[in-house]
């Protein structure tokens, strides 16, 4: 993916609401796993509550147009292979490398980017918006009274 679509694409997304996994497009899916699998540093190894921390603060923020609890994420993330866990299911770390290519290849489009504040920026944008058009709607209104 390109760094311009990568950008679109978030962008997007950041302005969507209760989402699940299961309604996504693979694209968008792909993308917002590839963003989620990032709330956990490249070389750590957490214990189940830091990741699980870690989770319920990345939906809470950046990833709030999820509608996922962060066991189910959690279950994705290791299925997809983002990420790896002990056969006792105690320790998490990121996977070194990814098998599917073209969630590989989301995944390395947004290791430039600056993901949290592309969707903060846009969240704030699509706010102020709104309000514009709310603000445009209300003088319409009682100019026509």
């Amino acid at each position: 993916m390109s760094t311009e679509s990568t950008v679109a694409a978030l962008e997007r997304l950041a302005i969507k609401r209760g989402l699940t996994l299961g309604n996504m497009s693979r694209p968008d899916l792909l993308l917002t796993l590839a963003l989620a699998s990032r709330c956990m540093p490249a070389s750590a190894q957490c214990a189940e509550p830091e990741v699980n921390a870690a989770l319920k603060a990345w939906l809470a923020g950046t990833g709030a147009m999820l509608q996922v609890d962060h066991v189910e994420l959690r279950r994705t993330l290791i299925d997809f292979g983002l990420w790896e866990r002990d056969g006792f299911g105690r320790v998490y770390r990121r996977a070194a490398t990814v098998n599917d290519p073209e969630l590989a290849d989301r995944v390395g489009s947004l290791m430039a980017l600056d993901t949290a504040g592309i969707i903060a920026e846009r969240r704030a944008r699509h706010v102020a918006e709104r309000a514009r058009r709310k603000e445009l709607s209300g003088v319409q209104t009682s100019a026509q009274t």
